[in-house]
């Protein structure tokens, strides 16, 4: 029977130049399918695949130094020299999965997230990448101070019937007889007041009314954070298979990584 180990997901949500990012200008930037960076006794190497709507990276990283001459030896009970030279490294996995349907970038040690926002950005020079924390209703009331961007979308007349906007301006967007209308509202560093407050707690309660919400901002030490109706998780949890090193095997992480995401859209 194979041996099983607890893998943990942590997403955040990811944006280019202040919009969603592009799956085509990804693959375009990315063909490369293996790529290596070597900074001093550092070593990154990434292996990149792009499956269906995802972007997938399993990435290592290590250093030649510090290393102990000995090794411990559990079947002799005792020191030995270490067989690894000085011009090798022992790397750590690790794994990255980027949602483009969502912007959301999943991994599996939050500690390593900027050596991959660091790696994103080395193939978009001139771009401005924005890591942001998900946040649950009352969490975001709590940390919200400052607005960045505003979305709702809904059918017509429910923006009037939850009071989002005025009756006339609904009856307005309403005779363009579309089925779906998107509002959005875009702020540049607005304080969060009571009244804003106010209005973003009316737009939680009537959250179950429209097809989506997504409200961002940035708290007191100007960390981004979102709250996002259709991203249900921050979190993706799960065991699967591990060899006799102790190893996972990306294929199978990724392909349950995968189906757990799909079944939260659902």
């Amino acid at each position: 029977m194979k041996k099983k180990k607890r893998i943990t997901f942590s997403g955040n949500f990811l944006t280019k130049d202040n919009s969603a990012l592009s799956q085509a200008e990804f693959e375009k930037k990315f063909k490369e399918k293996e790529e290596t960076e070597i900074v001093g006794d550092i070593i990154h190497t990434y292996s990149i695949e792009f499956h269906d709507t995802y972007m997938l990276i399993n990435f290592s990283d290590g250093s030649t130094f510090p290393r102990n001459p000995n090794v411990f030896n559990t079947n002799k009970n005792k020191y030995e020299p270490n067989p690894r030279s000085t011009n090798q490294i022992e790397p750590k996995d690790y794994f990255a999965l980027i949602d483009f349907q969502t912007c959301f970038l999943w991994l599996s040690n939050s500690k390593k997230r900027n050596l991959i926002i660091d790696f994103i950005r080395s193939k978009f020079k001139k771009s401005q990448f924005v890591i942001k924390d998900v946040f649950d209703e009352k969490e975001f009331i709590k940390n919200i101070k400052r607005l960045d961007d505003l979305r709702i979308s809904s059918t017509p007349d429910i923006f009037s019937q939850t009071d989002t906007l005025t009756e006339a301006l609904a009856d307005e967007i309403h005779q363009y007889g579309a089925t779906e209308a998107v509002l959005h509202l875009k702020y540049q560093d607005k304080w969060v007041g009571n009244s804003l407050t106010e209005k973003i707690k009316s737009l939680f309660q009537n959250k179950n009314n429209y097809k989506g919400l997504m409200i961002s901002g940035k708290d007191e030490k100007n960390n981004g954070l979102i709250f996002n109706l259709n991203i249900f998780s921050k979190k993706i949890d799960f065991k699967s298979n591990i060899d006799d090193n102790e190893m996972f095997s990306s294929d199978e992480v990724f392909k349950i990584l995968m189906q757990k995401i799909e079944d939260e859209k659902i």
